[in-house]
Protein backbone atom coordinates (compact mmCIF):
# COMPACT_ATOMS: atom_id res chain seq x y z
CA UNK A 1 0.00 0.00 0.00
CA UNK A 2 0.89 3.39 -0.58
CA UNK A 3 1.95 5.41 2.03
CA UNK A 4 1.27 9.16 3.29
CA UNK A 5 4.26 10.32 5.46
CA UNK A 6 5.94 7.38 6.94
CA UNK A 7 8.26 7.54 10.35
CA UNK A 8 7.94 3.57 10.29
CA UNK A 9 10.37 2.46 7.24
CA UNK A 10 12.50 -0.81 6.25
CA UNK A 11 12.70 -0.15 3.04
CA UNK A 12 13.43 3.26 1.64
CA UNK A 13 12.68 3.36 -2.17
CA UNK A 14 9.06 1.98 -1.15
CA UNK A 15 8.16 5.30 0.93
CA UNK A 16 10.10 8.12 -1.27
CA UNK A 17 7.79 8.58 -4.43
CA UNK A 18 4.78 8.44 -2.03
CA UNK A 19 6.32 11.15 0.49
CA UNK A 20 7.65 13.01 -2.55
CA UNK A 21 4.40 14.24 -3.64
CA UNK A 22 3.14 15.19 -0.11
CA UNK A 23 5.69 17.96 0.79
CA UNK A 24 5.90 19.21 -2.85
CA UNK A 25 2.47 19.73 -1.35
CA UNK A 26 4.02 22.96 1.21
CA UNK A 27 7.33 22.86 -1.84
CA UNK A 28 9.85 21.21 0.04
CA UNK A 29 13.00 20.11 -1.56
CA UNK A 30 15.02 16.62 -0.81
CA UNK A 31 18.41 15.34 -0.43
CA UNK A 32 19.39 12.05 -0.17
CA UNK A 33 21.51 9.17 0.87
CA UNK A 34 21.36 4.98 0.59
CA UNK A 35 20.30 5.56 4.51
CA UNK A 36 17.57 8.73 4.45
CA UNK A 37 15.81 11.18 2.78
CA UNK A 38 14.90 14.42 4.21
CA UNK A 39 12.97 17.67 2.95
CA UNK A 40 13.37 21.08 4.03
CA UNK A 41 11.66 24.19 3.02
CA UNK A 42 14.97 26.06 3.19
CA UNK A 43 13.27 28.22 5.57
CA UNK A 44 15.56 27.56 8.94
CA UNK A 45 12.52 25.67 10.06
CA UNK A 46 13.05 21.75 11.51
CA UNK A 47 12.95 19.73 8.42
CA UNK A 48 11.23 16.27 8.24
CA UNK A 49 12.83 12.79 7.56
CA UNK A 50 12.19 9.34 6.51
CA UNK A 51 15.34 7.04 7.48
CA UNK A 52 16.45 3.15 7.74
CA UNK A 53 16.68 2.26 11.39
CA UNK A 54 20.51 3.13 12.03
CA UNK A 55 20.87 0.38 14.07
CA UNK A 56 19.38 -1.94 11.49
CA UNK A 57 15.99 -3.17 13.63
CA UNK A 58 12.76 -2.78 12.37
CA UNK A 59 10.98 0.34 12.26
CA UNK A 60 8.22 0.82 14.88
CA UNK A 61 6.28 3.61 15.65
CA UNK A 62 6.51 6.03 17.84
CA UNK A 63 4.10 5.98 21.14
CA UNK A 64 2.56 9.31 21.79
CA UNK A 65 5.11 10.83 19.46
CA UNK A 66 3.80 13.43 16.76
CA UNK A 67 5.53 15.04 13.71
CA UNK A 68 4.00 19.06 13.04
CA UNK A 69 4.72 21.13 9.96
CA UNK A 70 4.86 24.44 10.50
CA UNK A 71 3.01 26.47 7.42
CA UNK A 72 2.93 29.98 5.95
CA UNK A 73 -0.88 29.96 6.18
CA UNK A 74 -4.66 28.57 6.63
CA UNK A 75 -4.52 27.52 2.46
CA UNK A 76 -1.28 25.64 2.92
CA UNK A 77 -2.71 23.53 6.12
CA UNK A 78 -6.11 22.54 3.97
CA UNK A 79 -3.47 21.83 1.26
CA UNK A 80 -1.85 19.66 3.35
CA UNK A 81 -4.14 17.95 5.03
CA UNK A 82 -6.70 17.35 2.00
CA UNK A 83 -3.55 15.63 0.06
CA UNK A 84 -2.77 12.89 3.15
CA UNK A 85 -6.58 12.20 3.18
CA UNK A 86 -7.30 11.88 -0.29
CA UNK A 87 -4.09 9.10 -0.33
CA UNK A 88 -5.37 7.47 2.46
CA UNK A 89 -4.27 8.87 5.82
CA UNK A 90 -6.71 8.47 8.36
CA UNK A 91 -8.17 11.65 9.95
CA UNK A 92 -7.14 12.14 13.59
CA UNK A 93 -8.69 16.37 13.70
CA UNK A 94 -9.95 18.39 10.28
CA UNK A 95 -8.37 21.79 9.81
CA UNK A 96 -9.52 24.23 12.22
CA UNK A 97 -8.64 26.91 15.18
CA UNK A 98 -7.51 25.15 18.19
CA UNK A 99 -5.50 26.07 21.20
CA UNK A 100 -6.10 29.72 21.05
CA UNK A 101 -5.12 31.01 17.38
CA UNK A 102 -3.33 27.68 16.18
CA UNK A 103 -5.01 26.73 12.79
CA UNK A 104 -3.65 23.12 12.68
CA UNK A 105 -4.91 19.73 11.40
CA UNK A 106 -4.25 16.22 12.61
CA UNK A 107 -3.96 13.01 10.46
CA UNK A 108 -2.05 9.55 10.74
CA UNK A 109 -0.38 7.48 7.62
CA UNK A 110 -0.59 4.08 7.34
CA UNK A 111 1.31 2.63 10.04
CA UNK A 112 -0.08 5.10 12.61
CA UNK A 113 2.67 7.65 12.94
CA UNK A 114 0.18 10.90 13.85
CA UNK A 115 1.10 14.08 12.29
CA UNK A 116 -0.33 17.73 11.79
CA UNK A 117 0.31 20.86 9.76
CA UNK A 118 -0.53 24.05 11.39
CA UNK A 119 -0.54 27.68 10.89
CA UNK A 120 0.09 30.20 13.58
CA UNK A 121 -0.18 33.74 12.15
CA UNK A 122 2.20 35.59 15.81
CA UNK A 123 5.68 34.95 17.06
CA UNK A 124 5.25 33.98 20.17
CA UNK A 125 4.77 30.24 19.93
CA UNK A 126 7.64 26.83 20.28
Amino acid sequence: ADSVFDGKVNTLESEMDSAEGRLDTIEAVSWQNEKFVLWSDNSGQPSFSICIPFNGSEATIGNGSMIAFALDNNEMVHKIYDCAIKTGASCEGPPGIRNGDYYICYFRDFDGNKLAAYHYPHDDHL
